[in-house]
């Protein structure tokens, strides 16, 4: 049976402009094919939500599932996505992932139980002062309660 998770994106340390020439940077998570949430650069911070579904892999494993979610069964995924607008729509430039694997049972259940979201902090800013991109490990992510 699928479960309806919520989850938090609580970005801060947005990298500000301007960067490798792009004077208006911004950033959105991903549905489907299209960028929402379009959030400039020089903010302090944001948080994105979205709601996923949740099922037992047949590894036993959470699966998660819906328009926000990425990749294949066992490295499922979220997408985060720095772009420029343009005449003809926005442009990506670069993508961070948020990896669901390392979300366990216990706090998907508690979260589910409890209706409240599980969040992920993210620090926007990577070691050469630029947009994170990639897949996020810590320090410049960690899933909170």
């Amino acid at each position: 049976m699928a479960e309806l998770l919520n989850l938090q994106l609580a970005c801060s340390n947005f990298p500000g402009l301007p960067f490798e020439g792009r004077a208006a940077v911004y950033l959105g998570i991903q549905y489907k094919q299209e960028i929402q949430e379009e959030t400039p650069a020089t903010v302090p911070e944001k948080v994105f939500e979205c709601r996923v579904k949740v099922t037992e892999g047949k590894d036993g494993l959470p699966n998660f599932t819906g328009p926000y979610v990425f990749g294949k069964t066992g490295d499922k995924f979220l997408y985060l996505v720095w772009f420029i607008k343009t005449d003809i729509g926005n442009e990506g430039f670069r993508r961070a992932k948020i990896k669901l694997k390392d979300l366990a049972w216990e706090q998907i259940r508690q979260a589910i139980i409890e209706q409240q979201p599980i969040q992920a902090k993210i620090n926007l800013t990577d070691a050469k002062g630029g947009p994170i991109c990639a897949s996020l490990k810590p320090p410049y992510i960690q899933w909170t309660k």
